[in-house]
């Protein structure tokens, strides 16, 4: 009977990862699919980035989101959409040479990077932005992806979250696809208005 129960036991916590694995797997779906309906080649930038922050705020658990464009050609990074402290502000734009942080890396690197705590970001070169400075409310998970391939990304789109380690990697690959998808909607936008 023990051997039994036992068994039991642990058939129902199998079945509980089951259904836990077929949760997230289904809410990274829906994820996607939102994004594909939602973001839509010709949409300027900033509408864009309005579009994914929408599908993937609630669903990811972000604290902050960011798109930032970069151009290489006049040394700025504008940053098109800044959702910081539950609102979107005005973040201005800045200089690429200026600053050695995390997007910079990012761009620099042409490729993601993922900060799992408040420390690793800092020992990363992260700056806290005005808002955190007074607000005190600092992500300590940070994912950033750059927005096209090569050595000069078109961007960056910056995941965050108040929680230790937030992202795990089938999300972050979850991330890298709809930077993809916005990139791609970017650089369509691009080459429709530039025949």
């Amino acid at each position: 009977m023990h051997q039994l129960e036992g068994e039991n036991r642990a058939l129902k916590s199998r079945l509980e990862d089951t259904q836990e694995l077929v949760r997230h797997l289904d809410e990274d779906r829906d994820l996607l699919l939102g994004a594909v309906e939602r973001l839509r080649p010709g949409l300027p930038p900033r509408e864009l980035g309005e579009a994914l922050l929408e599908v993937c705020f609630k669903p990811l658990g972000l604290a902050c989101f960011y798109v930032a464009l970069a151009d290489w050609d006049r040394d700025q990074l504008e940053f098109v959409l800044y959702h910081e402290g539950g609102r979107v502000r005005q973040h201005p734009s800045r200089r690429l040479s200026d600053r050695a942080g995390l997007s910079e890396r990012v761009l620099s690197n042409g490729r993601p990077i993922y900060i799992r705590t408040m420390e690793e970001g800092q020992a990363s070169g992260s700056l806290l932005t005005a808002a955190e400075q007074a607000t005190g409310l600092i992500p300590n998970s940070w994912y950033g992806v750059p927005l096209g391939k090569g050595p000069h990304p078109a961007g960056l789109v910056s995941f965050q979250s108040f929680q230790t380690d937030a992202f795990s990697e089938s999300r972050r690959r979850v991330m890298d696809a709809l930077a993809t998808l916005l990139s791609t909607c970017m650089c369509q936008q691009e080459t429709l208005q530039h025949p």
